[in-house]
């Protein structure tokens, strides 16, 4: 406003910081004429690669990045900005007097509750030393936020706020915050997600806002935009080395996927629909400890069907796994003499009643067991206890994942600490190895993680803990949790990967759903080594 109502000298000072002439910028004027103006040396410091987005600014930055913006080519209408935006700056409406957005300056949320100014939320997110960047990333129905971070111990990490586009008016986006999360490091080169603690949903209007784009320079890739709260932007064009656009973070994509909707089971009828007209073997599977809930295994059965396996998952849920705390209260289970038909019997129910699905569709079809992790024994112990033997003779293939089927040695430290309480030694004592003659045995593994330890890294770390807790020794191979050589039951066929980790999900005990591990590449990525078995 300042700007706009004065004419000033040729030149002026302000404190130490010399404001140069104001220039209507032309949008035909030349670049080279808009790259060499004394402003742009300003806008090219704050694009440099190590500059972090300034947001609380002097009086004096202030005016200077003011008339930085003014010194651009006026956007022409209907200007072309969907693509990945870098946020170089932000000018509140009070900054130039001094009064920048603060989260804990009271007559920031006193503007921000009249109505008057940005929310001091925002200044929190970006005026904080932790974040190294924001990109904005626009399309014709989305206008989403990236804030790249980086904290300790956890490492970098992104939080994504996503609005929908709901209007233009020539250069202004009008947009509607709908959901956030944050994109965390975690094991295994994999990334998780956790909401942002923001109901968007309850805020009616005030999750409303817009962006109406004033200034553009195509040479430079340098924005300039106001928003409805006032607050000036400056942005710059994200471009590849060759001066492309930029595309979109892949990680952000799949965590934007893996958050859009609420994960559930397939009903029966969507089950019986997928699975019409595949016609190889059917396959059962049995899922890891925790597993087996909503959203769980949907890629992996869908890989299978694409190979033409009609799948059935023995479904679980959380209250059927918290059932298994009663064990926990029973005179075996301090014995250690647990048995698996009894102490997991809603383990059992599920594997029945995905049996009986399958048979409703073919009562002879012979069949596979796909078991992961723990339910490798599991399998093992139904069809040794509960599945009935006209049914236990029809199945020809058992292939396990990463299933842990063999106790640590007797000689180990560990051997007396049964984390099973007596489970596995039940199934490995009644049915070892591979079993039953007419059934086609395959365990696969893999030793993507070296047991170290160290804290050079969680991965080897982690590792180390879990095979020291099933092998008795930690520096071993493995997938990150099972080692290698407790993956694999005698005289069945052994495939072990070089590259695979344990599993795709986080398993959570009292969560409806499992957490997904982002980018992680677990056994169903290389399902081409072991679908043979099947």
């Amino acid at each position: 406003a300042f700007l706009a109502k004065t004419s000033p000298p040729s030149s002026y000072h302000t404190g130490t910081v010399k404001i140069p002439p104001r220039r209507i910028a032309s949008p035909l004027m030349a670049s080279s004429e808009i790259v060499d103006a004394p402003q742009n040396e300003l806008l090219r410091s704050l694009a440099s690669e190590d500059a972090q987005t300034q947001t609380k600014l002097t009086p004096e930055q202030a005016l200077q990045y003011a008339a930085a913006i003014e010194s651009l080519p006026l956007a022409p209408d209907l200007l072309e900005v969907d693509g990945g935006w870098r946020l170089l700056a932000t000018i509140s409406p009070e900054a130039i007097s001094g009064d920048n957005v603060d989260f804990f300056d009271s007559n920031s949320w006193s503007n921000y509750i009249s109505g008057t100014g940005p929310s001091p939320f925002q200044s929190l997110v970006t005026g904080s030393s932790r974040v190294s960047g924001l990109t904005q990333w626009l399309s014709p129905l989305s206008f989403d936020n990236v804030v790249e971070f980086a904290l300790p111990l956890l490492g970098k990490g992104k939080l994504v706020l996503k609005a929908d586009q709901e209007a233009t008016e020539k250069n202004k986006r009008i947009f509607r915050f709908r959901r956030g999360f944050f994109i965390l490091n975690f094991v295994w080169g994999s990334s998780i997600t956790l909401p942002y603690p923001v109901p968007f949903a309850l805020l009616g209007d005030r999750a409303v806002g817009w962006l109406d784009t004033t200034h553009y320079e195509p040479t430079t890739g340098f924005r300039a935009a106001v928003g409805n709260k006032g607050t000036k932007f400056i942005f710059q064009r994200r471009r590849t080395s060759d001066g492309g656009d930029a595309a979109a973070d892949k990680m952000v994509e799949l965590a934007s996927a893996a958050t859009s909707s609420e994960a559930r089971h397939e009903t029966d009828d969507e089950e019986r629909t997928n699975n019409a007209g595949l016609t190889k073997r059917a396959v059962l599977i049995f899922p890891q400890q925790f597993g087996g809930k909503p959203g769980d295994y949907d890629e992996l059965a869908a890989d299978l069907r694409a190979r033409g396996h009609p799948v059935y998952l023995a479904r679980l849920g959380a209250l059927q796994w918290l059932s298994i705390t009663k064990s926990a209260f029973s005179g075996a289970y301090w014995a250690g003499e647990l048995e698996p038909s009894q102490a997991l019997k809603f383990y059992m129910d599920a594997a029945d009643a995905a049996a009986v699905r399958m048979q409703a569709e073919d009562p002879e079809r012979e069949f596979s067991i796909l078991s992961h992790s723990i339910g490798g024994w599991i399998a093992r112990a139904w069809l040794g206890e509960v599945a009935p033997e006209k049914l236990r003779a029809r199945c020809a293939r058992f292939v396990s994942l990463g299933t842990p089927h063999a106790a640590p040695p007797e000689s180990s430290i560990v051997a007396s600490v049964d984390q099973t309480r007596g489970l596995l030694k039940y199934v490995n004592d009644r049915w070892p190895g591979a079993f039953y003659s007419d059934i086609e045995y395959t365990c696969v593994a893999s030793r993507a993680v070296t047991g170290k330890l160290a804290f050079d890294g969680i991965d080897s770390l982690l590792g180390f803990v879990s095979y020291f807790a099933l092998a008795g020794e930690g520096t071993t191979e493995g997938d990150g949790i099972t080692p290698v050589s407790g993956a694999l039951l005698e005289n069945a066929e052994a495939v072990v990967l070089d590259d695979a980790f344990h599993a795709d999900v986080l398993p959570n005990p009292v969560g409806g759903r499992n957490t997904r591990l982002l980018g992680c590449r677990w056994y169903g990525d290389y399902i081409d080594e072991w679908a043979h078995a099947l």
